[in-house]
């Protein structure tokens, strides 16, 4: 697997948190994954979800997870999060697959809004999986929180996507 990162124009950049922006109110963080794995595999790792599942790797985030309903190509589930010294916190999110093979991932947390986009995309041997994610303030609350520890889970995110796409690598169908 390897990790690469575009700036807008699509250059190369040498570190994910280079691609983080401020677009208006919102952070922004763009990564682009190869994973060697074709595409219907890599998005049927992160899409087929079984009612419950646990992690087996501890490195795995969310370590828990549970299907609450499924309605169409919405799937409403519940991630169970390591936090803090041996905190975990739950995050009620919303799996959409669209037409065109793509997903997304909606959360709501500590008045932020996230959205995270994915496109898995055919690449020689393998698969280019592309992933946007947005924060956006929800609130006053969402504000502060934004400006205090945005860019912090901004790079959260650029260190953990990664560690996902090489578990896909080694688990996917």
């Amino acid at each position: 697997m390897s990790v690469g990162t575009r700036d807008a124009r699509g250059h190369v950049i040498s570190h994910s948190t280079d691609v983080a922006t401020r677009v208006g109110r919102s952070l922004k963080l763009d990564l682009q994954l190869s994973i060697h794995r074709p595409p219907q595999s890599v998005r049927a790792w992160w899409t087929d979800l079984p009612d419950e599942y646990v992690a087996k790797d501890p490195r795995e985030q969310p370590h828990r997870i549970r299907v609450l309903a499924r309605d169409g190509n919405r799937i409403d589930l519940v991630g169970t999060w390591r936090g803090p010294f041996g905190t975990e916190r739950l995050l009620p999110e919303a799996l959409r697959v669209r037409e065109d093979g793509s997903w997304t991932f909606d959360a709501r947390a500590m008045g932020l809004r996230i959205h995270d986009e994915f496109e898995a995309i055919p690449s020689g041997d393998g698969t280019r999986l592309q992933i946007r994610s947005t924060i956006t303030p929800a609130g006053p609350l969402g504000r502060i929180v934004a400006r205090l520890m945005g860019r912090r889970i901004l790079r959260m995110l650029a260190r953990g996507w990664p560690t996902a796409a090489s578990i896909c690598e080694r688990d996917a169908p």
